[in-house]
């Protein structure tokens, strides 16, 4: 009977204790009561409002500072909004959030980057309401444009865009100019080195094409800062595409007025990051003992000219949206959103040919002296490093092809030979960089 009652007596002893620690965890939490339903100042969103008020009075007394607030005019802006307007409309027992109200709010979180809390001042809308509403909003327009401003080019769009860069930048057969950018991010929770990249930063990878007038043709967002040069091209939709000749790429063609009747494929011009193949041509590197050959730099120089679009691109994108310029504290899943859904707006404000969007002094520029003026997006570089970073490292291995070495090496002798490849200026550019 002792054993019995002992045994009785811890078990009663147990679960006193079971019970007075759920009941302290309990209490520990338990919500606390809401001082208000909705606060006071949100109330007064109608009247006091960013978009009630000052947006409103910008769009009939200001065009320029409705652009500097949403990065587009009042057109572009009610245009996008009967995109996307059915898509934002939200049903509530209080007052909704009008679909105007929660695109203005992510154009000016896009546009500055501005903390929740600031955007919550400024709007009279609650942290968590802001944090939804710019996941949702930016997914909403990556769905909406991207197949209006980003779908695949066909054979013939990618024929218009080789014009273009022959038209503008002299250089015959080119499709596009490619490059990748680090954007930082904040470090996910329990992602251990995943995205921490070779800049001592954490970052989400955006690759991308675009063509001679600073619009992307092809965006491929969301490879792990830490994963290898090699990995990002080979592991994106774009690297697969290329690789596997499945970009409608135009079959090859004779270079203009070229005595040579050789036949060169269509191709993307990259940077030394990226491997040389049929359809991606690089620099010639510089030897370890001695300068370049003249001619090879008179190639590298006219290359130079195409890719630079690229680095225009991403520099007038970055100047535009400054959430760029910043740490983008959110789950990878919204930063690629965000990402996505800037690419979208940059290439439907330039569609909408908004004057202020890109300026003559924001891009480089070749002076008639043969200099090149910078563009004002080099100027706003930040100088704490976080804007997105190119992929400096090289992305393939040095083994390519014979074809590709010959492509290029024919396109050499063009650009040096006195047919139509041949650029009056390119010698006296050369010698001064001597």
């Amino acid at each position: 009977m002792d054993e019995n009652s002992d045994c009785l007596m811890l078990l009663y002893l147990s679960t006193v204790l079971l019970l007075i620690k759920k009941q302290q965890i309990t209490r520990r939490y338990r919500r606390k009561p809401k001082r208000f339903g909705v606060h006071p100042i949100f109330l007064a969103r109608e009247r006091q409002g960013f978009y009630q008020n000052l947006l409103k009075e910008a769009r009939l007394s200001d065009p320029l500072i409705f652009f500097n607030f949403t990065r587009m005019s009042a057109a572009s802006f009610d245009k996008l909004l009967s995109f996307t307007g059915p898509f934002l409309t939200k049903t509530s027992r209080r007052e909704p959030i009008s679909p105007g109200c929660r695109l203005a709010l992510t154009f000016r979180f896009l546009a500055t980057g501005d903390s929740y809390p600031s955007l919550s001042y400024s709007f009279r809308i609650g942290v968590t309401t802001i944090c939804n509403i710019i996941r949702e909003t930016t997914l909403i327009i990556w769905n909406v444009l991207h197949p209006r401003v980003l779908p695949i080019p066909s054979e013939q769009k990618l024929r218009e865009i080789s014009n273009g860069f022959l038209r503008k930048w002299s250089l015959p057969n080119c499709v596009g100019a490619i490059d990748g950018k680090h954007v930082t991010i904040q470090a996910p929770n329990n992602s251990g080195s995943t995205y921490f990249n070779y800049k001592k930063n954490f970052s989400i990878v955006l690759l991308a094409v675009c063509d001679s007038s600073y619009m992307f043709t092809y965006v491929d967002v969301g490879a792990y800062g830490s994963q290898s040069d090699s990995g990002v091209l080979h592991q994106s939709s774009i690297g697969k595409k290329l690789f596997e000749n499945n970009l409608n790429l135009p079959v090859a063609e004779e270079l203009p007025n070229c005595p040579l009747k050789t036949k060169v494929p269509y191709f993307f011009v990259g940077d030394e990051a990226f491997p040389l193949r049929e359809n991606l041509m690089r620099p010639f590197s510089k030897p370890r003992v001695g300068p370049l050959p003249r001619e090879q730099r008179i190639y590298n120089y006219r290359l130079s000219r195409a890719r630079r679009t690229i680095e225009n691109t991403f520099g007038i994108m970055v100047a535009r949206f400054r959430v760029l310029h910043r740490v983008i504290n959110a789950n990878p899943v919204n930063v690629d959103n965000i990402i996505k859904a800037i690419v979208c707006l940059h290439n439907f404000i330039i569609k909408e040919n908004n004057p202020h969007y890109i300026r003559e002094s924001d891009v480089d520029k070749e002076q008639p002296n043969l200099q090149i003026q910078p563009g004002a997006w080099r100027n706003d570089i930040p100088k704490n490093g976080l804007a997105i970073e190119n992929l400096n490292v090289r992305i393939g291995a040095r083994n390519a092809s014979f074809s590709a070495l010959a492509i290029r090496n024919y396109l050499k002798d063009y650009v040096n030979g006195p047919g139509a490849g041949l650029a009056p200026w390119q010698w006296e550019i050369i010698d001064q960089t001597n």
